[in-house]
């Protein structure tokens, strides 16, 4: 048979603060059938309110007058009725249960404490536990008011027959409002504390969404710069070598022994930048570029057909993410002079290690008129300012006067992180 122990609270958690004990069979089967728990309430409030009303003919064999007995009778079946919306309308239910017991106590000479406290725990547990006292206190004057009023219309207002509300009636109307208020504060605590998970857990869910996405267009910025570089100088390599094929077959073959490089080298970024994907990957994932494999990159474009020059002063930042971001927009900004400028006579990477890292991009090509637009899918340029965004930069790119395009990047950085 299952265990149903409940599980042991760690000895660092507050006693009070301790997750409650989950609910029996009784009380699970009374929480998914609350009518039929209401129905049972009030026809055993019906049959021993009535059994107490009759008692007294019962016990004497004289019956009160007929106006009375259908009084009385009214009243408790206009009491039983009410108990059904305890909880739906538990303020609406006490109140009707009160003015019952009022009109029983004048038909009757006597308040019955039962309708009126089942009414106060309701009102304790299903509304509010300052709405359980408030109707205590109203409660215990208004029965303080009737008592002795009910007596004098029922003896003729004799002055010997004054009576006091009776200490029974007060004593167990009292003990079901301490005993609503002590459910009551518990079950708003219960539902407190699920509000509280459920939100946690929305919470987590979208921390774990936003983290998602982020990581998403990580890959995305990582995936465009690692295929548009690879692709635009294989493109440029197999064109050159195509030309070279009849008249030059030395430096066809040269080309072509670029491509392969190439292509390796973007296999194997791809291939890194993939099995990060993979926690259980066991795949050595090679470090991040840095600024020290620039000339490797100026080379590459070089060798692509793209006349690029590379000028580089001061001391290189020590952030390696800093170093990568630097990397990317030079590869970023080349591959778009590549793929995009019309036969450019010069390209310049200019770099100065400020602070603040500055990173300018040119070429002289016909690309984009000044004031026009860039033809592709500017994912490149959104990658660039999304890179520079992180470590507090911006980048700005547009045609420049002239002719040629210009992309110009900032990336702040302190003495202290230099090398």
């Amino acid at each position: 048979m299952p265990d149903r122990r409940p599980a042991e609270v760690p000895a660092d958690v507050p006693a009070d603060s301790a997750p409650p004990r989950p609910p029996g069979r009784v009380r699970a089967s009374m929480a998914r059938h609350p009518r039929a728990v209401d129905a049972a309430v009030a026809a055993a409030y019906f049959i021993v309110a009535g059994f107490g009303l009759a008692s007294e003919y019962l016990a004497t064999g004289v019956g009160r007058p007929l106006a009375a007995d259908v009084a009385v009778t009214i009243a408790l079946v206009v009491a039983t009725v009410a108990l059904l919306a305890r909880r739906r309308r538990p303020a609406l239910t006490w109140g009707v249960v009160l003015a019952t017991t009022i009109v029983t106590a004048f038909a009757d000479g006597g308040l019955d404490p039962g309708g009126v406290s089942l009414a106060l725990y309701a009102l304790a547990v299903h509304r509010s536990s300052r709405g359980a006292w408030l109707g205590f206190g109203v409660t215990v004057l208004v029965g303080a008011a009737v008592v002795p009023a009910a007596a004098l219309a029922r003896s003729g207002a004799g002055a010997g027959d004054v009576r006091l509300v009776s200490p029974v009636f007060v004593l167990v109307t009292l003990v079901a409002v301490l005993i609503g208020v002590a459910v009551g504060g518990r079950r708003r605590w219960v539902a407190a504390l699920i509000d509280r998970a459920e939100r946690l857990e929305r919470e987590r869910d979208q921390r774990e969404r936003l983290a998602t996405a982020a990581e998403r267009a990580r890959i995305t910025r990582e995936m465009h710069d690692i295929v548009a570089h690879g692709i635009s100088v294989m493109v440029s390599l197999a064109d050159g070598a195509d030309a070279l094929a009849e008249k030059d077959p030395a430096r066809s073959r040269a080309a072509l022994g670029d491509i392969v490089d190439v292509g390796r080298r973007s296999l194997t970024d791809m291939r890194r930048l993939l099995g990060a994907l993979d926690d259980e990957s066991t795949t050595d994932l090679g470090p991040a570029p840095t600024v020290a494999g620039l000339p490797a990159l100026v080379e590459s474009y070089r060798s692509a057909g793209l006349p690029v020059t590379l000028e580089a002063s001061g001391t290189a930042p020590r952030s390696e993410g800093v170093q990568t971001a630097v990397y990317r927009i030079v590869q970023e900004a080349l591959t778009n002079a590549l793929r995009y400028a019309d036969r450019p006579e010069e390209a310049r990477v200019a770099i100065a290690y400020g602070p603040p890292v500055s990173v300018v991009v040119t070429d002289d090509g016909r690309g984009v008129a000044e004031g026009g637009t860039p033809s592709g899918s500017c994912r490149g340029l959104v990658g660039m300012r999304e890179r520079a965004r992180l470590y507090g930069g911006s980048v700005e790119a547009g045609p420049q006067l002239g002719g040629g395009w210009r992309v110009a990047a900032v990336l702040p950085d302190v003495e202290e992180e230099r090398l």
